[in-house]
């Protein structure tokens, strides 16, 4: 029988699908899933994966709830929307929907969607009419009631009066 050695040629090592996973998260932070998918892409088998994401997890490396919390505060910052929109965008992202309610609790607890909507609105209110800051908040994820407060248009009567 001949073995590898016989042969002259190396057989890889088994990967170490811990360090793998740390220098995947390294580079930005992920979602348990994404970590998983990953190390299953490296050829771990799912009861590897599942034993990594909880070592990652012991060691506070992987933590969904911080890091949906983290985006969403940041993304708010960057790019003012209603929290209909981000809410979509955070289980777009892979975030669990109990995960995403609360990080969306925690990025609002500070500041009003209406002062979002007036961030979102500044430079823009001189160069556009009712109707369009109507139409860009919506599509920012503002519900009704917060774009009738900030904007003061009755939408009730309809846009094709403004």
């Amino acid at each position: 029988m001949r073995t590898a050695r016989s042969t002259g040629r190396r057989t890889k090592p088994a990967p170490d699908y811990l360090t793998l996973a740390i220098r995947y998260l390294a580079r930005t932070d992920r979602t348990v899933a994404q970590v998983e998918q990953y190390v299953l892409e490296k050829g771990a088998s799912r009861g590897q994966g599942r034993l990594v994401v909880r070592e990652l997890e012991r060691r506070g490396y992987l933590n969904d709830q911080a890091y949906a919390t983290r985006w969403a505060e940041a993304r708010l910052s960057r790019h003012p929307m209603g929290r209909e929109r981000l809410k979509v965008e955070l289980l777009s992202r892979g975030f669990e929907e109990g995960v995403t309610e609360r990080a969306l609790r925690q990025a609002y607890r500070s500041i009003s969607e209406q002062e979002l909507a007036c961030q979102a609105l500044e430079g823009r209110a001189s160069r556009t009419r009712p109707a369009q800051w109507v139409r860009f908040l919506r599509q920012r994820g503002f519900d009704d009631d917060t774009i009738q407060q900030v904007t003061q248009v009755d939408l009730e009567a309809g846009l094709d009066e403004l």
